[in-house]
């Protein structure tokens, strides 16, 4: 079983376009398919964005890393699948994120 953890700033900034309902939609999956295979439940993304995964959720994306040897699976952007912003957002944070975790842990 994969222990997840979760960045910050989903909570902080992603979620807050979100409503209650969706929120509660994503931390679901997260926990039922993130935490049990997510190589499974997920697809691996191309170029920038290699290494990473997203999964799909409704109307939402949840873009994560898959550290093998720890047995963890980091959440780094919850966005919405029709918005491209989202990817970039992901670049722009893994960049600030870089030497430093902000995560809570689900």
């Amino acid at each position: 079983m994969y222990a997840v953890l979760i960045d910050k700033l989903v909570f902080k900034e992603d979620f807050k376009d979100i409503d209650k309902s969706g929120q509660l939609k994503i931390i679901k999956a997260i926990r039922k398919k993130l935490t049990t295979n997510p190589e499974l439940y997920g697809q691996p993304l191309k170029r920038d964005l290699q290494g990473l995964w997203k999964l799909r959720v409704g109307q939402y994306r949840v873009v994560y890393r898959i550290e093998k040897d720890k047995i963890l699976v980091y959440v780094v952007k919850v966005g919405f699948r029709r918005d491209e912003e989202a990817y970039k957002e992901t670049i722009k944070r893994l960049r600030q994120l870089k030497g430093q975790r902000q995560i809570e842990r689900i």
